[in-house]
Protein backbone atom coordinates (compact mmCIF):
# COMPACT_ATOMS: atom_id res chain seq x y z
CA UNK A 1 0.00 0.00 0.00
CA UNK A 2 1.55 3.30 -1.13
CA UNK A 3 1.20 6.24 1.22
CA UNK A 4 -0.57 9.32 -0.18
CA UNK A 5 2.50 11.40 0.59
CA UNK A 6 4.42 9.31 -1.95
CA UNK A 7 1.77 9.59 -4.68
CA UNK A 8 1.51 12.10 -7.51
CA UNK A 9 -1.46 12.59 -9.82
CA UNK A 10 -1.15 14.05 -13.33
CA UNK A 11 -4.32 15.12 -15.18
CA UNK A 12 -3.26 14.55 -18.80
CA UNK A 13 -4.94 16.45 -21.65
CA UNK A 14 -4.21 16.30 -25.38
CA UNK A 15 -3.02 19.87 -25.86
CA UNK A 16 -3.76 22.43 -28.55
CA UNK A 17 -1.77 24.59 -31.01
CA UNK A 18 -4.06 27.61 -31.00
CA UNK A 19 -3.25 30.52 -28.71
CA UNK A 20 -6.86 31.01 -27.63
CA UNK A 21 -7.43 27.28 -27.19
CA UNK A 22 -4.22 26.96 -25.23
CA UNK A 23 -5.30 29.66 -22.80
CA UNK A 24 -8.72 28.05 -22.37
CA UNK A 25 -7.15 24.62 -21.85
CA UNK A 26 -4.83 26.02 -19.18
CA UNK A 27 -7.78 27.64 -17.41
CA UNK A 28 -9.97 24.52 -17.55
CA UNK A 29 -7.22 22.15 -16.43
CA UNK A 30 -6.32 24.52 -13.61
CA UNK A 31 -9.91 24.38 -12.33
CA UNK A 32 -10.04 20.59 -12.73
CA UNK A 33 -6.76 20.17 -10.89
CA UNK A 34 -7.88 22.42 -8.04
CA UNK A 35 -11.17 20.49 -7.81
CA UNK A 36 -9.41 17.14 -7.70
CA UNK A 37 -7.10 18.39 -4.94
CA UNK A 38 -10.12 19.17 -2.77
CA UNK A 39 -11.57 15.70 -3.26
CA UNK A 40 -8.34 13.84 -2.50
CA UNK A 41 -6.19 13.68 0.59
CA UNK A 42 -4.43 17.04 1.12
CA UNK A 43 -1.17 15.08 1.15
CA UNK A 44 -1.51 14.01 -2.51
CA UNK A 45 0.50 15.92 -5.16
CA UNK A 46 -1.77 16.89 -8.09
CA UNK A 47 -0.84 18.67 -11.32
CA UNK A 48 -1.78 18.66 -15.01
CA UNK A 49 0.14 18.09 -18.21
CA UNK A 50 -0.29 18.16 -21.98
CA UNK A 51 0.41 15.24 -24.29
CA UNK A 52 1.27 17.55 -27.18
CA UNK A 53 1.96 21.20 -28.03
CA UNK A 54 1.75 22.72 -24.54
CA UNK A 55 3.73 22.83 -21.30
CA UNK A 56 4.18 21.22 -18.93
CA UNK A 57 4.41 18.07 -21.01
CA UNK A 58 3.83 14.67 -19.45
CA UNK A 59 7.58 14.12 -19.32
CA UNK A 60 8.14 17.51 -17.65
CA UNK A 61 5.40 17.00 -15.06
CA UNK A 62 6.60 13.47 -14.27
CA UNK A 63 10.21 14.63 -13.98
CA UNK A 64 9.20 17.34 -11.49
CA UNK A 65 7.37 14.81 -9.34
CA UNK A 66 10.12 12.18 -9.56
CA UNK A 67 12.76 14.73 -8.52
CA UNK A 68 10.54 15.65 -5.56
CA UNK A 69 10.73 12.05 -4.34
CA UNK A 70 7.30 10.83 -5.43
CA UNK A 71 7.44 7.04 -5.76
CA UNK A 72 4.13 6.51 -7.57
CA UNK A 73 2.54 8.65 -10.30
CA UNK A 74 -1.06 8.12 -11.39
CA UNK A 75 -1.74 9.46 -14.89
CA UNK A 76 -5.40 10.32 -15.48
CA UNK A 77 -6.28 10.81 -19.19
CA UNK A 78 -8.59 13.78 -19.67
CA UNK A 79 -9.91 12.05 -22.78
CA UNK A 80 -13.36 10.85 -23.85
CA UNK A 81 -12.35 7.87 -25.98
CA UNK A 82 -9.61 5.22 -25.82
CA UNK A 83 -8.07 6.13 -29.19
CA UNK A 84 -4.45 5.69 -30.24
CA UNK A 85 -3.25 8.25 -27.72
CA UNK A 86 -4.62 6.15 -24.85
CA UNK A 87 -3.89 2.70 -26.28
CA UNK A 88 -0.48 3.41 -27.84
CA UNK A 89 1.09 6.84 -27.33
CA UNK A 90 0.60 7.26 -23.58
CA UNK A 91 1.77 3.69 -22.78
CA UNK A 92 4.86 4.34 -24.94
CA UNK A 93 5.61 7.52 -22.98
CA UNK A 94 5.07 5.68 -19.71
CA UNK A 95 7.56 3.02 -20.80
CA UNK A 96 10.11 5.77 -21.46
CA UNK A 97 9.42 7.36 -18.09
CA UNK A 98 9.85 4.01 -16.33
CA UNK A 99 13.28 3.66 -17.90
CA UNK A 100 14.21 7.24 -16.98
CA UNK A 101 12.89 6.96 -13.40
CA UNK A 102 13.17 3.31 -12.32
CA UNK A 103 12.46 4.18 -8.67
CA UNK A 104 9.03 5.57 -9.62
CA UNK A 105 5.99 3.43 -10.43
CA UNK A 106 3.59 4.74 -13.09
CA UNK A 107 -0.13 3.89 -13.13
CA UNK A 108 -2.49 4.71 -16.01
CA UNK A 109 -6.05 5.43 -14.85
CA UNK A 110 -9.16 5.00 -17.00
CA UNK A 111 -10.29 7.61 -19.53
CA UNK A 112 -13.32 9.77 -18.75
CA UNK A 113 -15.66 8.88 -21.59
CA UNK A 114 -16.53 5.52 -20.08
CA UNK A 115 -18.23 7.16 -17.10
CA UNK A 116 -22.01 6.84 -16.93
CA UNK A 117 -22.09 10.34 -15.46
CA UNK A 118 -21.45 11.79 -18.92
CA UNK A 119 -24.99 10.81 -19.90
CA UNK A 120 -26.36 13.25 -17.33
CA UNK A 121 -23.89 15.95 -18.37
CA UNK A 122 -24.88 15.64 -22.04
CA UNK A 123 -28.59 15.73 -21.20
CA UNK A 124 -28.08 18.80 -19.00
CA UNK A 125 -26.14 20.57 -21.76
CA UNK A 126 -29.04 19.96 -24.15
CA UNK A 127 -31.58 21.26 -21.62
CA UNK A 128 -29.43 24.34 -20.98
CA UNK A 129 -29.54 25.08 -24.72
CA UNK A 130 -33.22 24.16 -25.12
CA UNK A 131 -35.06 24.38 -21.76
CA UNK A 132 -38.32 23.25 -23.34
CA UNK A 133 -36.81 19.77 -23.69
CA UNK A 134 -36.64 19.35 -19.93
CA UNK A 135 -39.03 16.60 -18.76
CA UNK A 136 -40.30 19.02 -16.12
CA UNK A 137 -41.46 21.50 -18.75
CA UNK A 138 -43.94 19.19 -20.49
CA UNK A 139 -46.89 18.40 -18.28
CA UNK A 140 -47.44 18.40 -14.55
CA UNK A 141 -47.42 14.76 -13.46
CA UNK A 142 -48.71 13.55 -10.12
CA UNK A 143 -46.18 13.63 -7.25
CA UNK A 144 -45.97 9.84 -7.24
CA UNK A 145 -45.23 9.82 -10.96
CA UNK A 146 -42.50 12.43 -10.48
CA UNK A 147 -40.80 10.16 -7.97
CA UNK A 148 -41.14 7.10 -10.19
CA UNK A 149 -39.76 9.01 -13.16
CA UNK A 150 -36.90 10.32 -11.04
CA UNK A 151 -36.01 6.82 -9.90
CA UNK A 152 -36.09 5.57 -13.50
CA UNK A 153 -33.72 8.37 -14.53
CA UNK A 154 -31.41 7.60 -11.61
CA UNK A 155 -31.44 3.91 -12.48
CA UNK A 156 -30.18 4.77 -15.94
CA UNK A 157 -27.45 7.04 -14.58
CA UNK A 158 -26.01 4.63 -12.03
CA UNK A 159 -22.82 2.84 -13.00
CA UNK A 160 -22.50 -0.92 -12.43
CA UNK A 161 -22.35 -1.40 -8.67
CA UNK A 162 -21.50 -4.52 -6.64
CA UNK A 163 -24.80 -4.39 -4.74
CA UNK A 164 -27.96 -6.46 -4.39
CA UNK A 165 -31.28 -5.22 -5.85
CA UNK A 166 -32.41 -4.10 -2.38
CA UNK A 167 -29.12 -2.28 -1.77
CA UNK A 168 -29.48 -0.64 -5.18
CA UNK A 169 -32.88 0.72 -4.08
CA UNK A 170 -31.21 2.28 -1.03
CA UNK A 171 -28.49 3.79 -3.23
CA UNK A 172 -31.11 5.23 -5.59
CA UNK A 173 -32.91 6.90 -2.69
CA UNK A 174 -29.64 8.45 -1.48
CA UNK A 175 -28.84 9.68 -5.01
CA UNK A 176 -32.40 11.07 -5.32
CA UNK A 177 -32.00 13.01 -2.08
CA UNK A 178 -28.54 14.34 -2.91
CA UNK A 179 -29.21 14.99 -6.61
CA UNK A 180 -25.75 13.59 -7.30
CA UNK A 181 -25.18 10.25 -9.12
CA UNK A 182 -21.48 10.35 -8.14
CA UNK A 183 -22.42 9.69 -4.53
CA UNK A 184 -23.54 6.16 -5.45
CA UNK A 185 -19.94 4.94 -5.41
CA UNK A 186 -19.51 6.13 -1.83
CA UNK A 187 -22.38 4.13 -0.31
CA UNK A 188 -21.05 1.16 1.67
CA UNK A 189 -23.02 -1.81 3.03
CA UNK A 190 -22.00 -4.54 5.43
CA UNK A 191 -23.13 -7.96 4.13
CA UNK A 192 -26.19 -8.20 6.40
CA UNK A 193 -27.10 -4.51 6.59
CA UNK A 194 -30.35 -4.48 4.61
CA UNK A 195 -31.72 -7.82 5.96
CA UNK A 196 -30.91 -6.74 9.53
CA UNK A 197 -32.60 -3.39 9.00
CA UNK A 198 -35.71 -5.00 7.52
CA UNK A 199 -35.92 -7.49 10.37
CA UNK A 200 -35.65 -4.67 12.91
CA UNK A 201 -38.43 -2.74 11.17
CA UNK A 202 -40.67 -5.83 11.02
CA UNK A 203 -40.08 -6.35 14.75
CA UNK A 204 -41.14 -2.76 15.53
CA UNK A 205 -37.69 -1.77 16.80
CA UNK A 206 -37.06 1.90 17.60
CA UNK A 207 -35.13 4.26 15.36
CA UNK A 208 -32.73 6.45 17.32
CA UNK A 209 -31.18 9.50 15.63
CA UNK A 210 -28.32 11.72 16.71
CA UNK A 211 -30.08 15.03 15.98
CA UNK A 212 -33.63 16.22 15.46
CA UNK A 213 -33.05 17.04 11.80
CA UNK A 214 -32.61 13.32 11.06
CA UNK A 215 -35.68 12.28 13.04
CA UNK A 216 -37.71 14.97 11.26
CA UNK A 217 -36.72 13.53 7.90
CA UNK A 218 -37.73 9.95 8.71
CA UNK A 219 -41.20 9.01 7.43
CA UNK A 220 -43.00 8.58 10.76
CA UNK A 221 -46.20 7.37 9.11
CA UNK A 222 -44.41 4.40 7.57
CA UNK A 223 -42.35 3.82 10.72
CA UNK A 224 -45.48 3.93 12.85
CA UNK A 225 -47.22 1.37 10.64
CA UNK A 226 -44.60 -1.13 11.84
CA UNK A 227 -44.70 0.10 15.43
CA UNK A 228 -41.26 1.74 15.16
CA UNK A 229 -40.87 4.85 17.30
CA UNK A 230 -38.51 7.50 15.93
CA UNK A 231 -36.58 9.19 18.75
CA UNK A 232 -33.89 11.87 18.81
CA UNK A 233 -31.16 11.00 21.30
CA UNK A 234 -30.49 14.67 22.08
CA UNK A 235 -34.02 15.10 23.41
CA UNK A 236 -33.06 12.99 26.43
CA UNK A 237 -30.00 14.92 27.62
CA UNK A 238 -29.69 18.43 28.99
CA UNK A 239 -25.98 19.18 28.70
CA UNK A 240 -22.52 17.92 27.83
CA UNK A 241 -20.04 16.28 30.16
CA UNK A 242 -16.43 17.28 30.45
CA UNK A 243 -14.60 16.18 27.31
CA UNK A 244 -17.73 14.88 25.57
CA UNK A 245 -20.17 16.46 23.14
CA UNK A 246 -23.92 16.36 23.82
CA UNK A 247 -24.45 13.80 21.07
CA UNK A 248 -21.76 11.51 22.53
CA UNK A 249 -23.37 11.86 25.97
CA UNK A 250 -26.75 11.05 24.39
CA UNK A 251 -25.43 7.78 22.93
CA UNK A 252 -24.05 6.72 26.31
CA UNK A 253 -27.29 7.77 27.98
CA UNK A 254 -29.32 5.47 25.72
CA UNK A 255 -27.02 2.57 26.54
CA UNK A 256 -28.70 -0.83 26.19
CA UNK A 257 -31.82 0.74 24.69
CA UNK A 258 -29.76 0.80 21.50
CA UNK A 259 -29.72 -3.00 21.44
CA UNK A 260 -31.70 -4.23 18.44
CA UNK A 261 -32.47 -0.65 17.34
CA UNK A 262 -31.71 1.18 14.11
CA UNK A 263 -29.24 3.92 15.10
CA UNK A 264 -29.09 6.69 12.51
CA UNK A 265 -26.32 9.29 12.69
CA UNK A 266 -26.34 12.01 10.07
CA UNK A 267 -24.64 14.92 11.76
CA UNK A 268 -22.26 14.22 14.64
CA UNK A 269 -19.04 12.22 14.18
CA UNK A 270 -18.58 12.20 17.96
CA UNK A 271 -21.89 10.35 18.34
CA UNK A 272 -20.68 7.66 15.93
CA UNK A 273 -17.30 7.40 17.68
CA UNK A 274 -19.08 7.04 21.01
CA UNK A 275 -21.30 4.34 19.55
CA UNK A 276 -18.36 2.35 18.15
CA UNK A 277 -16.68 2.52 21.57
CA UNK A 278 -19.87 1.24 23.20
CA UNK A 279 -20.04 -1.61 20.68
CA UNK A 280 -16.43 -2.55 21.44
CA UNK A 281 -17.19 -2.54 25.17
CA UNK A 282 -20.29 -4.71 24.74
CA UNK A 283 -22.52 -1.88 25.99
CA UNK A 284 -24.66 -1.68 22.82
CA UNK A 285 -25.49 -3.93 19.90
CA UNK A 286 -27.77 -2.16 17.41
CA UNK A 287 -29.55 -4.12 14.69
CA UNK A 288 -28.25 -1.60 12.15
CA UNK A 289 -26.13 1.54 12.21
CA UNK A 290 -26.74 4.14 9.51
CA UNK A 291 -23.51 6.10 9.89
CA UNK A 292 -23.45 9.23 7.74
CA UNK A 293 -22.00 12.14 9.73
CA UNK A 294 -20.82 14.99 7.52
CA UNK A 295 -17.86 17.34 7.69
CA UNK A 296 -14.10 17.63 7.73
CA UNK A 297 -13.41 16.98 11.41
CA UNK A 298 -13.64 13.28 12.36
CA UNK A 299 -16.46 12.50 9.91
CA UNK A 300 -14.33 10.34 7.62
CA UNK A 301 -12.51 8.80 10.57
CA UNK A 302 -15.69 7.94 12.49
CA UNK A 303 -17.16 6.19 9.45
CA UNK A 304 -13.92 4.30 8.87
CA UNK A 305 -14.14 3.10 12.47
CA UNK A 306 -17.74 1.97 11.95
CA UNK A 307 -16.85 0.04 8.80
CA UNK A 308 -14.13 -1.84 10.68
CA UNK A 309 -16.67 -3.22 13.17
CA UNK A 310 -18.52 -6.51 12.96
CA UNK A 311 -21.90 -4.75 13.04
CA UNK A 312 -24.53 -4.29 10.31
CA UNK A 313 -24.00 -0.83 8.81
CA UNK A 314 -24.83 1.44 5.89
CA UNK A 315 -22.37 4.27 5.54
CA UNK A 316 -21.02 6.88 3.15
CA UNK A 317 -17.26 6.87 2.67
CA UNK A 318 -15.38 10.14 3.04
CA UNK A 319 -16.51 13.52 4.32
CA UNK A 320 -19.94 13.59 2.68
CA UNK A 321 -23.16 12.72 4.48
CA UNK A 322 -25.73 14.68 6.42
CA UNK A 323 -29.13 14.48 8.05
CA UNK A 324 -31.11 14.31 4.80
CA UNK A 325 -29.08 11.38 3.44
CA UNK A 326 -29.26 9.48 6.73
CA UNK A 327 -33.03 9.94 6.89
CA UNK A 328 -33.35 8.96 3.21
CA UNK A 329 -31.55 5.69 3.97
CA UNK A 330 -34.03 4.81 6.69
CA UNK A 331 -36.93 5.80 4.43
CA UNK A 332 -35.55 3.51 1.72
CA UNK A 333 -35.55 0.63 4.20
CA UNK A 334 -39.11 1.47 5.26
CA UNK A 335 -40.14 1.41 1.61
CA UNK A 336 -38.51 -1.99 1.15
CA UNK A 337 -40.28 -3.24 4.29
CA UNK A 338 -43.65 -2.10 2.92
CA UNK A 339 -42.92 -3.82 -0.38
CA UNK A 340 -41.97 -7.03 1.42
CA UNK A 341 -45.20 -6.99 3.40
CA UNK A 342 -47.16 -6.40 0.20
CA UNK A 343 -45.38 -9.24 -1.57
CA UNK A 344 -46.05 -11.56 1.37
CA UNK A 345 -49.74 -10.66 1.29
CA UNK A 346 -50.04 -11.62 -2.36
CA UNK A 347 -48.75 -15.14 -1.77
Amino acid sequence: MVDCADTGVIILAHGTRGERGSAEMTSVLGRVTDGVKVLLSPRAVVSWASLQFNHPSLEEAAATMARAGVSRIIIVPYFLFPGRHITEHVPEEIAQLERAYPACRFVLAGHLGGSADFTALIAQSIIDAAPELSPESSSSPEPGQIERDSMAIIDGLLPPLPVSPAERDVVKRIVHTSGDPDIARLVKFSPTAVPSGLEAIAAGSPVFTDVRMVSTGVNKRLAGSFGCNVCCALDEVNGAQSGLTRTAVAMHHLGQRLNGAIVTIGNAPTALLALTSMIDAGQARPALVVGMPVGFIQARESKDELMRRDIPFISLAGTRGGSALAAATVNALLGLAVARVGAAGKK
